[in-house]
């Protein structure tokens, strides 16, 4: 009786493990090993027959490499599209940041044209073409007369440099320095 219960807990455990062993194939899609390598571990499973290890089959799954070739080549793809593409979007940026320079220079460009605009109005009113000639070129109308005073004007004391009395000018005439010097040593007296 021991031995049919132990033959009959074999072909129980022999039956839930071709069970597996057919779920697995069906649910896997992945690498399987080639039908005669299969036979070949077979064979030698079965003469081993003390053994606790599965038979493979066709339906073991065989572990995928960890880093494909596949990976490598779409990798170095990527890389040439990147070394293309950087180029082509530093030039992208570079032509951007030059449009809107561009654009702040038409901006400046219509202001100074608006300004131009109003002033070629302006030459159109007969009074600011009276007053422009008498300050440009010194006309006068019928019946009036301009005066002019000639030479330097006196410098304002605003305008006047503060000098040391051992200071000399050199931008007199030697006369007017030297009157210029004596006028300055009297003052500090």
């Amino acid at each position: 009786m021991p031995n049919r219960r132990a033959s009959s807990a074999q072909t129980k455990a022999r039956a839930a493990q071709a069970r597996r062993l057919a779920e697995r194939e069906q649910v896997s899609s992945e690498i399987r090993t080639p039908a005669d390598i299969t036979a070949r571990r077979k064979k030698r499973s079965s003469s081993a027959s003390g053994s606790t290890k599965t038979p493979v089959s066709a339906a073991t799954v065989v572990p995928e490499r960890t880093f494909p070739g596949r990976m490598i080549v779409l990798s170095i793809v990527v890389l040439v599209v990147i070394s293309f593409l950087v180029p082509t979007v530093n030039s992208f940026f570079q032509q951007r940041s030059e449009m809107n320079e561009l654009q702040t220079q038409i901006a400046a460009e219509q202001e100074e044209q608006a300004q131009l605009q109003s002033e070629l109005v302006r030459w159109d009113d007969p009074d600011f073409v009276r007053q422009q000639a008498r300050e440009r070129i010194n006309l006068v109308m019928p019946g009036e007369r301009r005066y002019q005073v000639m030479g330097e004007s006196e410098p304002s004391p605003e305008q006047a440099p503060e000098l040391d009395s051992e200071e000399v000018r050199h931008d007199l005439p030697w006369a007017e320095a030297l009157w210029d010097s004596l006028v300055r040593s009297a003052a500090e007296d």
